[in-house]
């Protein structure tokens, strides 16, 4: 199991999942529909046993922050994976596994 520091790139979440990391999606602004977009604020977690690290830009320290659904989904497809929960609600998280990938019903 690979130790992990308070904070993770992208290219190192995308491993630590296909190792078995769970990646949580955590709500931290309510999100509200503008026209036609889901707009709110979401940042990314990984869970690695009892050690956590959160994802952060490559230029800094700063957590990476999604403002709409979309970038979430996005993100998440990047990562290899096809179904995609999404908390809505400030507080909320949702848990993102490998596990959870599934096949599409034709």
């Amino acid at each position: 199991m690979r130790n992990l520091t308070p904070v993770i790139l992208q290219a190192g979440l995308k491993e630590a999942l296909t190792e078995g990391g769970i990646v949580e999606a955590l709500c931290v602004e309510d999100a509200k529909k503008v026209l036609n977009v889901w707009q709110g604020t979401w940042r990314i977690q990984l869970r690695l046993g009892d050690q956590t690290a959160l994802l952060v830009i490559s230029r800094g320290l700063e957590p990476r922050e999604f403002k709409t659904v979309t970038g979430l989904i996005s993100f998440a497809v990047e990562l290899g994976l096809t179904t995609v929960p999404v908390p809505l609600k400030k507080g909320e998280k949702a848990t993102w596994t490998h596990d959870t990938a599934v096949e599409p019903i034709p």
